[in-house]
């Protein structure tokens, strides 16, 4: 009987941990972006434009959008650098469909606008002066070689281990056409 668990046990890990090592997002062609700036020593709060962002990443199992702190440094660093408002926080929001988004936004909106008539001062940032760049949330991967590289990569080993080879053996490598002849070898004077 406990043979019996312990090789279900074995069998139901090896099912699910592949699955748990998959990657934890997916890249989304389009995804519609907006973001809201609020200093909270100030009563002046910004919202941006809803803007279509090619290629975004999505975690379908928690949906949320995947980079989110870089979006909000990219607001940030706007506000910062350019704006000279450097005490603002940034929160960017997303829906993966205009409606979506536009749904979110009014929700937002309406709360600095019915919520809190007259308390805040609500200013827009067009796509013209602000305009979110898409995060690369990929898994690094090694760029492929080409076939020049690839040869060229090959040269080089076959020539580090002729090289290797010739040290071990207490021979001198061959020189390059463009280095210089060793000292006192009878060299060109």
């Amino acid at each position: 009987m406990r043979v019996l668990k312990y090789t279900l046990l074995a069998a139901l890990f090896a099912v699910l941990l592949p699955q748990a090592a998959q990657a934890k997002g997916t890249m989304l062609p389009k995804a519609y972006l907006y973001g809201f700036i609020a200093n909270f020593t100030d009563s002046v709060v910004y919202f941006t434009d809803i803007q279509e962002v090619d290629s975004v990443w999505y975690d379908k199992k928690t949906k949320f959008l995947l980079g989110r702190s870089s979006y909000s440094a990219q607001l940030k660093n706007y506000f910062t650098y350019t704006l000279n408002k450097p005490n603002s926080t940034c929160i960017v929001s997303f829906g993966l469909t205009r409606k979506a988004a536009e749904k979110k936004y009014a929700k937002l909106k309406k709360q600095y606008t019915d919520k809190h008539a007259g308390a805040y001062e609500i200013r827009s940032l067009n796509e013209n002066e602000f305009r979110f760049t898409p995060v690369n949330m990929a898994p690094d991967e090694e760029p492929q070689m080409t076939k020049e590289e690839l040869k060229e990569a090959k040269k080089k080993a076959k020539e580090a281990q002729k090289a290797k080879k010739n040290k071990k053996d207490g021979k001198r490598p061959p020189r390059d056409g463009n280095m210089p002849p060793p000292p006192g070898n009878g060299g060109p004077r």
